[in-house]
């Protein structure tokens, strides 16, 4: 059974090669990612096991965190790519008690001046959920949190098939949360749209230039099928290499 455990996680990558071909290895000169990751309600263990499959077939080294005061101006200094798939929510006094917004305005500021200078912003599932009002971050988003059913299985449709970041995607069903998520930038930004049975609809992705840098927001990500299903795989993998401008 260990042998047989080894050939499959070496074997497999190769059956899904990177999306800038091998050129992705010909330099050990790689952009960087930093993700923040993990909060009450999402285990930085299924997270970090759902990004780190595809951030490894473009041969993008990552940084996990999951302490909120490690994203500041000198760690996103270090890196070219940020990736968050954390709530704004911290509890202090434990779950029985009020919860408090952990994001400051200097963090606020760093991601910020961090995408404004040229970096990547790839904000997954949560993302949008619960942090400072009328802030910086959410000034950068173009979008703000609006709830969410009970998870249910349910459509992720895509809305724009030119964008390099839906390329190769297929419209496809997952068993997720339906972030019934606020969208306040134009509809030619708008890459994805959630559709349950019941009709309920909402923006599931969306991209924009800011500064001199990049922002995507894809809205699944709650369950460990959502985030390791073939497309969203590909989402992430092609929206990385969009935010970094690997294949231009």
């Amino acid at each position: 059974m260990r042998c047989t455990g080894l050939i499959l996680l070496f074997v497999f990558p190769l059956l899904t090669p990177p999306l800038g071909g091998a050129d992705v290895y010909s330099s050990a000169k790689r952009p960087r990612a930093l993700a923040l990751v993990g909060d009450r309600y999402h285990s930085p263990v299924y997270i970090r096991e759902g990004l780190a499959p595809a951030l490894l077939r473009e041969n993008i080294p990552v940084t996990f965190i999951e302490n909120v005061e490690a994203l500041n101006a000198d760690s996103l200094g270090q890196h070219q790519l940020l990736i968050i798939l954390r709530d704004g929510m911290n509890w202090p006094q434990g779950y029985d008690k009020p919860h408090v917004k952990w994001m400051t305005d200097a963090q606020q500021q760093a991601i910020w001046d961090f995408v404004q200078n040229g970096g990547g912003f790839l904000a997954l599932h949560n993302a949008q959920g619960l942090y400072p009002p009328d802030g910086l971050y959410y000034k950068l988003f173009g979008g703000d949190y609006g709830g969410h059913p009970e998870p249910y299985v349910f459509t992720v449709r895509v809305e724009d098939r030119r964008h390099p970041i839906t390329a190769g995607v297929e419209d496809f069903q997952i068993f997720d949360e339906q972030h019934t998520v606020k969208y306040y930038l134009d509809r030619e930004h708008l890459l994805l749209r959630s559709i349950a049975r019941n009709n309920l609809e909402a923006p599931a992705s969306w991209w924009r230039e800011s500064g001199k840098g990049r922002f995507c927001y894809l809205a699944p990500g709650h369950t460990p099928e959502a985030l390791g299903h073939p497309m969203m795989q590909r989402l992430i993998r092609n929206a990385v290499n969009w935010l970094l401008r690997l294949n231009e």
